[in-house]
Order: C-alpha cells, then structure tokens, then sequence
C-alpha cells in the first residue's frame, strides 16, 4: 500500500491512493477543492491530480476531527497544528470494555481469519441480540476512537467494517424473514455509505419478527419514496453517520413530503445529534430502543377483523 513517504519521493499520491489512506471518498476531495480551496494537488503530465505528504496527512486529521462530529467547513482553513489541538482536546482516552478485549491487538496484527474468528466467538458467546447491543455498540465506539488517536490506520479500520458485515450478514442469512407488521425499509440517504448500523437494526427487526427489507446504502430519496409506496412498507428505517456531509435535517424534511401518508420514519445514528423540529412521522432511535418502538407501533395498530 502507498503511504504518505512515497507521497514525497515521488512527487504526490493520486487521488484514488489518497481516499485509501484517508477514507475519504473522491468525490468529496473534489467537491472540497472547488467549494473550500482545499486540498490544492498538483497535477502530473496527463493532468491528473497529485497530493503531497503535508496535505494527505491534513486530510486525514480532517477526517478524525469528521468522526467526532465537526464539519469540514470549520477544519480545511486551519493550520495542521491547530487540527491536532482540537483533536487532542475532543478525543476521549482510550478504555477498553471487558467485552472488546484483543479486539485492537486483532486489527493491528493484520490477520483477517483472526478478527472473523474473533467476531464470531464473541456472537456464539454472547447471542445476537447481546452481540448487537453489548458487544458491537462498545466495538464500533472503540475502533472509532483507536482511529482518532491514530492507533489504527484507515485500511484497519476498513478491515473492521468489512469483517463485521461479513458476520452479521452471514448471521442474517440464516435468520427466517420475519412475518409480523409492521414492514420496515432499511437505507441510507445519498452520500451516506456505512451500512454497519442499519445491519445491526436489520438484526434486531429480525428477531422481532418483523419484515425488514435492506435495499442498501446511497438511495436517492424520490426512489425511497417510490419504494415505500410500491412495498407497502409502514416504516422507512434511515442511519445517518456522524460524517455524512449532507444534511439530515434537510433529507427527512424533504423526505416527509414525499413518503405516502401513514409511513413512519425511524432514524438513527450519531449524525442525528443536530436534528431538531422533525415532522410528527419521525423518531429518533437508539438500539436499546428498538424493541420498544415496534412494540408501540403494534400496539397502535387497530385489531385485525376475523373473517
């Protein structure tokens, strides 16, 4: 893998080099270009862009200081120094729950086999529904975290979310789907590609017995709109991360004007933080309160009329 010291030996990382090494996508690199000034990549003969060392490793400070919440708007324009100040004072020490123990050590050392077979002992031990809310909920906190301060890298990092849907979708796989109301949507909204939290409600909604139907990450919300009318859904489950670019606020506005009456809307995520004024349809949701809130939903249901 390229790393930031080729960055200087030969001139500058391409673009697709850099949204490996920072996780940040392209198309945002671009969009940042033009909308802040930054990153400003040199170009190569053919005119493709390349960023040097100093930049990729901004970008990445960027990035961690994205995952705790702040906008890149309020981060491009400062020096690295003031990026590592704020993230020094908002990253939290580093504690490691019971539950997670070898979890870091496993993505450090680089062996994939040991981090799904370690994923899948904590599943057999603890059951799904405490995998979910106990383990995972910890794990998901931590590995962020770890990355924050630099412990893990971005391909680390990727490791994780991709051996954790690995299991869960594997786990899903052997789950019967649910026969029970209400029928609930699982996306995302488009710009918002982690899949990890709607996963972990998909499973929880399974062993409710409801009827959840995943279409995946990246739906625009007209086509979300047009699926909920055509699968007769009664709730369109959203996740929102905290570095989702976009507004929420905006997306389920909009989305409350064109989702058929009677669709509710749940919404999660740590991107949710800044939500306020939400249509009557929408609910924010932790895990923990999942269970909770098919139950009401069942209960407000009028009885069915025997035949």
């Amino acid at each position: 893998m390229m790393n930031e010291d080729s960055a200087l030996s030969d001139g500058g990382l391409p673009i697709a080099a850099v949204e490996r090494e920072t996780g940040i996508p392209k198309d945002l690199l671009r969009m940042w270009e033009r909308r802040y000034g930054f990153p400003q990549p040199a170009r190569d003969a053919a005119g493709d862009r390349l960023y040097n060392a100093a930049q990729v490793g901004k970008l990445k400070q960027v990035r961690r200081l994205m995952d705790l919440g702040f906008r890149p708007g309020k981060l491009v324009g400062q020096s690295m120094a003031q990026l590592e100040a704020l993230a020094l004072a908002h990253t939290p020490a580093r504690v490691v729950p019971d539950v997670c123990a070898g979890l870091i050590d496993a993505l450090s050392g680089h062996d994939a086999l040991a981090v799904r077979e370690l994923l899948r002992h904590r599943l057999f031990e603890l059951g799904l529904r405490h995998f979910i809310c106990d383990f995972l909920a910890a794990a998901n906190q931590l590995v962020g975290e770890a990355w924050m301060r630099g412990e893990l890298r971005v391909h680390e990092e990727h490791l994780y979310s991709e051996e954790i849907k690995r299991v869960l979708r594997e786990t899903l796989a052997g789950i019967p789907s649910g026969q029970q109301s209400p029928r609930v949507m699982l996306t995302t909204c488009p710009g918002e590609l982690h899949l990890i939290g709607l996963l972990m409600v998909e499973a929880l909604l399974r062993l409710a017995g409801c009827d959840a139907i995943a279409f995946g990450a990246q739906m625009p919300l007209s086509d979300i709109a047009s699926a909920a009318q055509k699968h007769r859904v009664d709730v369109v489950v959203l996740s929102f991360s905290a570095s989702y670019e976009a507004s929420p606020q905006a997306d389920v506005a909009l989305l409350d004007t064109l989702l058929p009456a009677g669709v509710e809307l749940w919404l999660g995520g740590a991107g949710c933080r800044g939500l306020k004024r939400l249509p009557p349809r929408a609910t924010l949701l932790t895990l923990d309160q999942l269970d909770a809130s098919v139950g009401r939903w069942r209960e407000r249901q009028p009885p069915a009329i025997a035949v």
